[in-house]
């Protein structure tokens, strides 16, 4: 059994748990360690966790500092929590400033040195910033890449934009796909036809713009088109998000949600989802391919998406979903005015027809990812083994 020490950002983030389950599911012993943003509680892995404090989102000055406690005193407790992993691997940058010192404690304290893999689903702006904290970051991640033995991420459009500059052909792209790992695994049918028609906003919401272009669709929509909100909004974009959403008529914000147990309650209810994002548009948003993309195909729901921006191009290239040139209320309402029940049946026929390896991942996939990670060749042949659709390894 592979060993896998995974340093994280937020322990209590819901992709984390997931991508434990997957690597789990592959046949790895997971040894988590990592932060947790205020006021979410710790949820129970396999081996319990080190936590090494609380962080807050958009306080990215307060996380330098935090991560530089951990670098100074609590190296020592990493390397004894992670000291007989086969791989170390760092979700975000702030975690690999600190894996690469643990790895060298490792080594120091053992003579052996546990892979070093790097774990990037976003580019922060900064890093994209022409400015003096820009160059200075992207001057760090250079000088943390040389310790980095693999770098994953989740869409093609990092490594061309980004990440292939940086780590080359050490690069494997892992979609977030659903993973449907047990036979239990349910999703939700089609929703029976509107109007109302109704559209989702679930996951992570942190998209002021977003915000603004689906309360005004919901208020010109007269009640043909509905809008619901689930999951958890970023405060510092989001202060009091139920608030904002009682003065909307045909909006409705439903909280949190789990996302091992309530998809196909929450998909099952809207006809279409949306996977628009600005939050920062013209890089990462342009970029990314979210979880929400595939969790919509999944449970037979249209993902409505940009058409120039990469998840618009998922949905292009594969024959499914909607894509809009522009995303605005009006031109949205005229799209929706003029759906026919019979439209929206062809529309969902078309995703249906679609194989499921688009958007779910199996146990044989998760035990191919751990080979990847654990093994120098592996990332080639894990690539080269039938996933086309979902992770492949790119070089820049």
């Amino acid at each position: 059994m592979t060993r896998i020490g995974y340093l994280v950002h937020d322990l209590a983030d819901p992709a984390v748990r997931r991508r434990v389950a997957m690597l789990e599911a592959g046949d790895a012993d997971i040894v988590p360690a990592g932060f947790v943003r205020e006021g979410r509680a710790v949820p129970v892995f396999e081996t319990a966790p080190l936590v090494l404090g609380e962080t807050r989102d958009a306080r990215l000055a307060a996380r330098a500092a935090a991560v530089a406690r951990v670098c100074l005193a609590r190296v020592e407790a990493l390397a004894e929590q992670f000291g007989d992993s086969d791989v170390l691997m760092a979700r975000n940058l702030e975690m690999l400033a600190i894996a690469v010192r643990v790895v060298r404690r490792i080594e120091a304290r053992t003579g052996r040195r546990p892979r070093l893999v790097y774990e990037c689903l976003d580019i922060h702006r900064l890093l994209t910033s022409e400015g003096v904290a820009g160059r200075a970051l992207r001057a760090l991640e250079r000088r943390l890449a040389h310790s980095v033995d693999l770098a994953i991420t989740s869409s093609p459009a990092f490594v061309r934009n980004h990440l292939g500059a940086v780590f080359g052909a050490r690069t494997l792209v892992v979609e977030n796909k659903v993973p449907a790992l047990t036979d239990d695994v349910t999703a939700a049918g089609a929703t029976p036809p509107g109007p109302p028609w109704r559209i989702g906003w679930f996951g992570a919401l942190r998209c002021r713009k977003s915000f603004e272009i689906l309360s005004d669709l919901a208020r010109r929509g007269d009640g043909q088109v509905e809008v619901v909100l689930r999951g958890r909004p970023t405060p510092a974009v989001f202060p009091d998000l139920a608030v904002e959403v009682r003065e909307v008529p045909n909006m409705r914000f439903e909280g949190a949600y789990d996302g091992a147990r309530d998809l196909p309650e929450i998909y099952g209810d809207v006809h279409f989802s949306w996977c628009i994002d600005f939050f920062e548009e013209g890089h990462n948003s342009a970029w990314l391919l979210p979880n929400r993309l595939y969790e919509s195909a999944f449970h037979a729901t249209l993902p409505i998406a940009l058409a120039h921006v990469e998840t618009g191009a998922f949905l292009d290239r594969n024959g499914f979903g909607v894509t809009v040139d522009t995303a605005d209320a009006a031109s949205l309402w005229a799209y929706f005015a003029a759906l026919k029940p019979a439209d929206y049946a062809a529309q969902i026929a078309r995703l249906e027809e679609q194989p499921r390896a688009l958007w779910s991942v199996t146990v044989e996939e998760c035990a191919a990812l751990v080979r990847a990670l654990a093994t120098g060749g592996a990332a080639q042949r894990f690539a080269a083994s039938g996933h086309e659709a979902g992770m492949a390894e790119e070089a820049s």
